[in-house]
C-alpha cells in the first residue's frame, strides 16, 4: 500500500518543498559568481563583513536625526546591510554544488 503523501506528490521531497517553498536555496547569477570566490575564503569573508559592519557602526555614531523620515531611512539602510551580511554568510557556507531539481537527494526506489 502506498502512503497517501507519496501517492499525492510522488516523492517525500516534493511534499516537503510544497510545504516550505521558500526554504529552497535560491541564488541569483551574481550571487553564484560571488560564492565561487567566497566559499572557504575566510579572509575575504571576514574583510567583507568588517566593511559592512563598519557602515552600521558608523551610522550608529552619528547624532540621532530629529526628522522621523531621515531616521526611518537610516534604519532601512541598516536593515539592508544586515540582510547583505546574512546573504554573505549564506554564500560563504553554501555547498559547492547547490541542489538542483533533478538532484533531490532521495534514495532511489
Amino acid at each position: 500500500m502506498i502512503h497517501p503523501a507519496r501517492q499525492a506528490f510522488g516523492k517525500v521531497s516534493d511534499y516537503v518543498r510544497s510545504l516550505f517553498p521558500a526554504m529552497r536555496l535560491g541564488l541569483t547569477e551574481a550571487e553564484q559568481a560571488l560564492a565561487v570566490h567566497l566559499r572557504g575564503n575566510e579572509r575575504l569573508y571576514n574583510d567583507l563583513t568588517a566593511v559592512l559592519r563598519g557602515r552600521i557602526e558608523g551610522r550608529a555614531r552619528v547624532a540621532e536625526p530629529t526628522d522621523p523620515l531621515v531616521c526611518k531611512s537610516m534604519l532601512a539602510r541598516d536593515r539592508e546591510v544586515q540582510f547583505l551580511l546574512g546573504r554573505l554568510d549564506l554564500l560563504y557556507r553554501s555547498p559547492v554544488n547547490a541542489p538542483t531539481d533533478e538532484d533531490d537527494g532521495e534514495q532511489p526506489e
